[in-house]
């Protein structure tokens, strides 16, 4: 019998169960269904031997199984609720993300930097919500205060990037890296300038509540975060030069 693999998709949130391996899996989301002819996906691959109580196992024993005519079921959905908080983090493998044409990038984890020097920082939330934040905190700091359940709006576990406030600049290749808060939208600055106003100098502020990543990869400043109050995985996304070299079908693909 041919392998069985698992995923937790981020975009929608859910995972999922498939006997496609994760480069096809990821080309089968983007382009091989008639539910979404096109679009992008960011899934994390999970190790196929995890089990936990909130996820239906049997439905996966009895329908993650090849067709009659021998061909490979695509995805069987095992929970589209809550997905993320009840998939342990050790159980998360490499990140991998899908363009619209079905070209598959793999993001492995590697350490949390040891020290964040931005002034400013504006994350991407993926999942389970997805506002547009910008915050004084850096990623752990950040991540710790959004899962803090003391908190009266919290979530268990978050996905989320760090963004270069530059690429809202109109051409914004030429100051890349430096954003001097006068040259951002009005209400990124906005934000940044009420944190900066304010006492505690360590807090978050909504740029847009309903902001999504996908179709904006190239907007990462650093790479992906995933944790919660305990512990915080890493997945460094590469510099401009790496992709462009070592992954250009891709890169070219996420440029168009």
């Amino acid at each position: 019998m041919a392998a069985r693999y698992l995923y937790l998709s981020l975009i929608p949130e859910a995972l999922i169960a498939s006997m496609l391996p994760p480069e096809e899996f990821g080309r089968y989301l983007a382009v091989g269904t008639h539910k979404r002819s096109r679009g992008e996906a960011m899934y994390f691959g999970v190790d196929p031997d995890f089990r936990g109580d909130f996820f239906d196992w049997a439905a996966a024993d009895r329908h993650c199984v090849p067709h009659a005519d021998g061909s490979l079921k695509h995805t069987v959905y095992l929970g589209v609720y809550r997905a993320l908080e009840n998939v342990p983090l050790n159980a998360l493998g490499s990140l991998y993300l899908s363009t619209r044409d079905g070209r598959v990038l793999k993001l492995d984890q590697a350490a949390i930097p040891a020290q964040f020097s931005d002034e400013h920082y504006l994350y991407d939330e993926i999942c389970p919500v997805h506002p547009l934040i910008a915050s004084s905190l850096n990623p752990v700091e950040f991540c710790k205060f959004i899962t803090d359940l003391g908190t009266p709006i919290h979530v268990p576990r978050l996905c989320f990037v760090q963004l270069d406030p530059a690429v809202f600049i109109e051409g914004s290749h030429a100051c890349r890296g430096t954003h001097p808060l006068h040259y951002l939208p009005d209400r990124v600055r906005e934000c940044f300038e009420a944190l900066d106003a304010s006492e505690k100098r360590t807090g978050t502020k909504t740029v847009d509540r309903t902001h999504q990543l996908i179709g904006s990869w190239l907007h990462i400043k650093n790479g992906c975060f995933v944790g919660d109050r305990e512990d915080m995985l890493y997945y460094p996304f590469p510099a401009a030069e790496e992709l462009d070299r070592d992954h250009h079908e891709w890169w070219r693909s996420a440029t168009l």
